[in-house]
């Protein structure tokens, strides 16, 4: 079942930190979501936090510490944005 977020809950969300560099709203931002209108929210933020975070510890902290500053473009799909993506590949669309 879908989670309905107040923009205060996305806010908070959003601040949480990951890392040492990076925070959740790094994660959630997707240009594909924007661009149709789509919630790119977790469904379960508890274990996305944790998801973000061993990725952020483990893999993203330590490239950055070697190769500089990463820009994350999107890390985190919902099953929304995961969706449409597969819709579009399927049709032979780019999204």
């Amino acid at each position: 079942m879908t989670r309905t977020w107040t923009v205060q809950q996305l806010d908070e969300l959003g601040r949480v930190r990951l890392s040492a560099t990076f925070f959740m709203r790094d994660m959630l931002h997707s240009e594909v979501a924007s661009a149709h209108r789509l919630s790119n929210a977790p469904d379960d933020p508890e274990l996305a936090v944790a998801a973000g975070t061993r990725l952020c510890e483990e893999l993203l902290e330590p490239l950055q510490g070697r190769w500089g500053r990463l820009a994350i473009r999107s890390a985190y799909r919902s099953r929304e944005v995961n969706a449409l993506g597969n819709a579009m590949q399927k049709a032979g669309k780019p999204g």
